[in-house]
This record gives structure tokens, C-alpha cells and sequence, in this order.
């Protein structure tokens, strides 16, 4: 297991591991909710983590988690 060092997504504090990693354009994320934006107001996997109210979308968006995070099937753990 490799340190791939603090997640990219902002607010998020968490060191990422080569086993949890979700990678997208280049930048590591420690799960899939961080790496999709929060989508639908998706909550960071660690629980209390500042991304997830930090990147909560605005109420008036209409994408839903479930279709954001589609795109992320195939991103790497």
C-alpha cells in the first residue's frame, strides 16, 4: 500500500492509499463522492470530513448522485 498523499478535493484532509484511491483527470481522491464533485450533495466516505459540506452543490442543481457517480464505475480503488 502507497501513500498517495491528501485527497484533491477541497476541504478534504484525508490521506489517500494506492488500495482506496479514486483517480480522475490526474488527481487522486479518497473516494468516489469527492472524485465526482459531490453529486446531489454525496457525503465524503469519512464521516464529519469539511469536503462534504464545503462542496455540497447548490439546491437548484438537477443532477442526481446516482447520475454523476455512473461515470465513475470504472475509477480505480
Amino acid at each position: 500500500m502507497t501513500d498517495m498523499g491528501v485527497c484533491a478535493c477541497p476541504g478534504c484532509e484525508h490521506h489517500v492509499s494506492s488500495e482506496q484511491a479514486a483517480i480522475t483527470e490526474g488527481r487522486v481522491y479518497c473516494c468516489k463522492a469527492c472524485a465526482a464533485g459531490h453529486p446531489g450533495g454525496s457525503d465524503c466516505v469519512h464521516e464529519g470530513c469539511p469536503c462534504s459540506e464545503l462542496n455540497r452543490p447548490a439546491e437548484d442543481e438537477e443532477s442526481t448522485s446516482e447520475e454523476v457517480m455512473e461515470g465513475f464505475s470504472n475509477a480505480q480503488f
